[in-house]
């Protein structure tokens, strides 16, 4: 890696600096296609002496460069150096032995790349040294390794070539025992062969004689037992042949029978099947009746609820546009009054009240549900709060105290609707735009209507 590193550096050196030199050798009157080899000659002789120098070094031994390696190192090293920075240390041209103006920052750029070549080189040689010097170490451990294991393993073999000796020898002795026991064991078994061939001859002879007589027993039993087996099989096939006469017989009776109550089965289920179909029939017709009866009274129905909604609500729009209409006359004769009939009235508000509720009750309407308790229709019921919310609104602009009590009798209603309607009141004054204009002008219209009821029109 070193090496490696030091060629690149010096490779690199070599090229930033032969620009320099090269422009430097040119500006002495040397051709440009020789002045360019300088620089390259130069650095590859120090390359050469710095690398050398490594290798020698890492080789081993106690090597250390002499004069002309070091002569030859530092010469090269300057001269590099000095080509490459003298337009920094003399940039009027003139030479000094001590520069007068000197770039300092060309010096230093300059002198970057062959410091660092240098100072690599002798890096280099150290690193080189220390790792030599380790290799050795680690070659004598691993050789004192390799000493004791092949102390080890010679030790090793010495003692398995004795046991192999000794086992041999026991093996051998074992050998020599087991053979005069097999020839004991030989001699032994030859004498008891002869006697069981003896022994055997006379048995053979033995058997012979009653094998020869069970023989002729065999035969007679033999001839015995055909008989009786042929007499046997004739009687097992007539039984054989009756059975199957009978089986067959039976079967035929039975698949008659079988045949029989299979179609007796079959008119049984298609009676059933007619029946329930009948059934499920009747039972569809009464249930399309049914459905065409609802279906009929639910329109019936329906168009009845239409009707009334519908004649609720033209007689709904039909008093709203009454009222529209009432109230657009009201308005035009107030605007024909003048300020001091209105100031007038809004007085009579404020102070008319000749008794805690009488006056503002008078102006609700008397809408009540109907007498026999039917439903009052929804318009009616919305209708009744809007003017009782009204009723109550007049009492509390005008500081009167609502009478709750006339308020529940005369729309037949508890406390609990009218609790609501004070509260939906007060919500509705301090919430709903125009409800406090509205109510003023609603009393407004009453009390003009009572002074012209009771009064002449050139008094008003």
């Amino acid at each position: 890696m070193v090496t490696k590193a030091l060629l690149t550096l010096g490779g690199g050196a070599l090229i930033f600096t032969c620009v320099n030199v090269t422009l430097f050798g040119i500006s002495h009157e040397i051709p440009w296609y020789i002045a360019w080899m300088l620089d390259p000659l130069a650095s590859l002789a120090l390359i050469t002496v710095l690398y050398v120098d490594g290798v020698l070094a890492e080789h081993g031994g106690d090597y250390k460069p002499g004069g002309w390696p070091f002569l030859l190192r530092w010469t090269a090293g300057l001269s590099t150096w000095v080509m490459n920075c003298w337009t920094s240390l003399y940039p009027d041209g003139h030479f000094h032995f001590i520069p007068q103006k000197p770039d300092a920052g060309g010096i230093l750029l300059h002198s970057v790349a062959p410091a660092l070549l240098i100072l690599l080189a002798e890096a280099a040689t150290g690193y080189r040294k220390y790792a030599t010097r380790r290799r050795g170490e680690l070659n004598a451990v691993i050789a004192r390794f390799e000493t004791a294991k092949a102390t080890e393993r010679e030790a090793a073999e010495k003692r398995a070539r004795e046991e192999a000796e000794r086992e041999a020898a026991a093996k051998r002795e074992a050998a020599e025992r087991e053979a005069a026991r097999r020839e004991r064991e030989e001699i032994a078994r030859l004498e008891n062969e002869r006697r069981a061939a003896e022994i055997e001859a006379a048995d053979r002879t033995r058997r012979a004689e009653i094998e020869a007589e069970r023989e002729r027993l065999a035969l007679t039993e033999r001839s015995a037992e055909i008989e009786a087996s042929r007499r046997k099989t004739e009687a097992e096939i007539e039984d054989r042949r009756r059975r199957e006469e009978w089986e067959r017989e039976q079967a035929e009776r039975d698949r008659e029978a079988t045949r029989q109550a299979e179609i007796v089965k079959a008119e049984a289920q298609a009676e059933a099947l007619r029946k329930e179909a009948e059934a499920q029939a009747e039972a569809l017709r009464k249930e399309a009746e049914a459905q065409a009866e609802a279906l009929r009274k639910e329109a019936e129905a329906a168009a009845e609820a239409e009707r009334i909604r519908a004649e609720a609500e033209a007689r709904a729009l039909e008093e709203a546009e009454k009222l529209k209409r009432q109230r657009a006359l009201e308005r035009a004769a107030a605007k024909a009054r003048g300020t001091s009939e209105s100031a007038g009235a809004r007085a009579s508000i404020s102070a008319g009240r000749p008794s805690e509720s009488g006056v503002a009750l008078s102006a609700v309407p008397a809408l009540t549900a109907s007498e026999n308790g039917g439903r009052i229709p929804r318009e009616v019921r919305e209708k009744q709060r809007d003017e009782a919310e009204r009723y109550i609104a007049k009492c509390s602009l005008s500081g009167i105290a609502p009478d709750l009590e006339r308020l529940g009798t005369q729309y037949g209603k508890g406390e609990t609707w009218v609790g609501d309607r004070v509260r939906a009141a007060k919500k509705r004054l301090a919430e709903e735009d125009g409800f406090e204009e509205s109510v003023i002008a609603d009393a407004l219209d009453v009390f003009e209507d009572d002074g012209s009821d009771s009064e002449s029109a050139g008094a008003a």
